[in-house]
């Protein structure tokens, strides 16, 4: 790299503007902008719920039938569970579940991929209409799911062999990534954080992420169930809301360790400006800040914690935070947008 254009890069990760350089509209009517969850307050009615949003039964690959899952979810304290059979939507009219759980239809799409991958799997989540992903281009499928108010997921693009500027670049109108996933967690491939990182860097905007089992298994194979899941903020308790919520970014994901809380402020330091963090979570022995360009560490020698302040790189874009529990188990925060700071 030339020297010339060294700079022109530095300049490019470096200047500040004013307004943030993510609230613009986006190509095919993405969202740019996330929603930043722990500024939703308890005192205007929001929540955080639980769930699992990759699931399935016997309508297609799963050992239980639509009820028994739903049945096995609300026996462990899930809030919603999204039915996600391959395919063709598993119809959950016939269903009603304990405890209060809230249903969300969804559907596991597997269009051919154009671009020189494996083929795409998608989750199409708050879909009323079958599509037939299997006579449709990638894209029209996206668009279709998008057309009757659903979302589309990148589902465990790890697993997947995933390319991100091949594979996924091409496409408009993804919500998000699938971070984490229990069932690819049996064939070593569980994390996709790579993915997500590599995908806002090249596509120059920000994307939420789900954790999720991906279950197939029953209970007691002790294999891909209760494994992972994704905690949404919102004030109503519905399959439309908590579907908006997550398109939003409202929500973050985890296989164990709450975040309580995330604040980010600009403060002066001995060398000018910075940024800190504050995390309030579960006990934690570490917490990571990823970034668009490097990252920082918060550790505290021989002892856990559960709060910690620690500056983040000045020049960075944007930034998400993974706090890691003293049994190895992980969440991870949506990006937040520093360049409005």
């Amino acid at each position: 790299m030339s020297e010339g254009a060294r700079a022109k890069r530095y300049a490019l990760y470096t200047r500040r503007p004013r307004r943030s350089m993510y609230s613009r509209n986006m190509p095919g009517g993405d969202r740019a902008e996330l929603i930043d969850p722990f500024t939703l307050s308890a005192a205007d009615g929001y929540t955080w719920l639980k769930g699992n949003l990759h699931s399935h039964t016997t309508c297609s690959d799963g050992l239980l039938s639509p009820r028994q899952r739903a049945d096995a979810y609300a026996a462990h304290g899930y809030d919603f569970l999204a039915i996600t059979d391959h395919y063709r939507i598993t119809s959950l009219s016939s269903i009603t579940p304990a405890h209060g759980l809230v249903l969300i239809q969804g559907v596991e799409l597997h269009p051919e991929n154009p671009f020189g991958g494996q083929v795409h799997h998608f989750v199409g989540l708050h879909v009323s209409e079958d599509v037939d992903a299997a006579k449709l281009a990638p894209q029209h499928v996206i668009d279709a799911v998008r057309e009757q108010g659903g979302s589309v997921w990148l589902a465990h693009p790890y697993w997947s062999s995933v390319c991100i500027p091949r594979d996924t670049l091409p496409l408009r109108g993804l919500a998000g990534i699938e971070v984490f996933n229990a069932a690819c967690g049996l064939q070593g491939k569980a994390e996709s954080a790579v993915h997500w990182d590599e995908w806002m860097v090249h596509a120059d905007r920000l994307f939420p992420a789900l954790a999720n089992d991906d279950s197939h298994f029953r209970d007691e194979d002790r294999r891909d169930t209760y494994e992972a899941w994704t905690m949404v903020r919102t004030r109503e308790r519905s399959a439309a809301a908590i579907a908006d919520a997550l398109v939003g970014g409202a929500s973050y994901a985890t296989t164990g360790p709450v975040i309580h809380d995330i604040q980010l402020r600009r403060e002066r330091s001995a060398n000018g400006r910075r940024i800190a963090a504050t995390v309030v979570c579960s006990e934690a022995k570490r917490i990571d800040a990823i970034s668009d360009l490097g990252g920082a560490s918060y550790r505290e020698p021989d002892a856990t914690f559960e709060h910690a302040t620690f500056p983040l790189k000045i020049d960075a874009r944007w930034v998400r935070f993974e706090v890691i529990a003293p049994d190895g188990t992980k969440a991870w925060s949506n990006p937040f947008d520093l360049t409005a700071r």
